[in-house]
């Protein structure tokens, strides 16, 4: 484990298990769901980082150009693979300093047939945590990206999260998308929503403004999520009776590389050789007001 630290921040990262955050505190509060000790399993982390797809790709067959590919379940009860492969496999020390880690993790061309370089790095300033993320196409033929960024949460009882968005996919049984319709299904978020307490949300908004707040009134603590372009899309999971849930900032929908959408529907993008597709992703703190 990595732990950098800057005024009344600190973060903990495990670059040897997916790159993922076990822990982010300001004076010692707990802002991310905190890792279990010895922890083994990225889905118990903090945040781990999405490359080169996010979230599920139907049954793990999808036809891009003239190449069909075939990948196997990846997480533990799911019928579908998720999130790419760098949350699944160790990411190399690039750099470490007080306040900073940098990382990187080179998949070479095998199930996922396209050979890549992904990069992940974590900075604290005194307005808390950005995370900037890349990944670049090593292969020579065009190559289908997206990225993502997956922090848990803490859940309490008085908890609202805030943003604008501007649609929702409605999913099947399976949290496979099936029809868009308007993003207040679920509450009105640009007034500040609760999130239902018996209700499991696990879908995608699109049309995001980049932009949401989560307010602890217990705390008086109001949690700020940002995100560059091409990161668009936020992903809700919500699961019941839980302590915590999931902003997910995106660059895609799930099951894209499925869709016959053009790309500023999916939000799929397409990487030429040598090309590199960037996204930044901060986390700060201001009093709730």
């Amino acid at each position: 484990m990595i732990s950098i630290s800057r005024e009344e921040y600190t973060l903990d990262v495990l670059p040897e298990l997916g790159g993922a955050v076990s822990a982010l505190r300001l004076r010692g509060i707990h802002l991310l769901r905190p890792a279990p000790a010895r922890v083994s399993e990225p889905l118990e982390t903090s945040a781990f980082p999405l490359v080169p797809f996010v979230n599920r790709i139907a049954h793990g067959t999808f036809r891009f150009g003239d190449t069909q590919v075939s990948l196997k379940p990846n997480a533990p009860g799911q019928t579908h693979p998720l999130h790419g492969q760098g949350w699944r496999n160790p990411w190399q020390v690039e750099s470490v300093c007080a306040d900073s880690v940098a990382m990187t993790f080179e998949h070479p061309a095998g199930e996922w047939p396209w050979h890549y370089l992904a990069r992940q790095a974590l900075s604290l300033d005194g307005r808390g945590l950005e995370v900037s993320l890349s990944v670049e196409n090593r292969s020579d033929r065009p190559m289908p990206a997206g990225l993502g960024w997956h922090p848990y949460l803490r859940r309490s009882p008085g908890l609202r999260v805030r943003t604008r968005v501007s649609g929702v996919w409605l999913t099947d049984e399976e949290c496979l998308p099936m029809r868009h319709v308007d993003g207040a299904l679920f509450g009105d978020w640009s007034r500040g929503g609760r999130l239902p307490g018996d209700t499991a949300i696990d879908h995608c908004y699109s049309g995001w403004s980049g932009e949401a707040e989560v307010e602890w009134p217990e705390q008086m603590l109001c949690l700020t999520l940002s995100a560059t372009e091409p990161l668009r899309w936020l992903h809700l999971y919500a699961p019941p009776r839980r302590d915590f849930f999931c902003l997910e900032p995106v660059a895609h929908m799930p099951d894209a590389l499925n869709r016959a959408e053009p790309a500023a529907v999916t939000g799929l993008r397409t990487l030429a050789p040598g090309e590199r597709l960037d996204a930044a992703v901060r986390l700060g703190v201001v009093p709730l007001q």
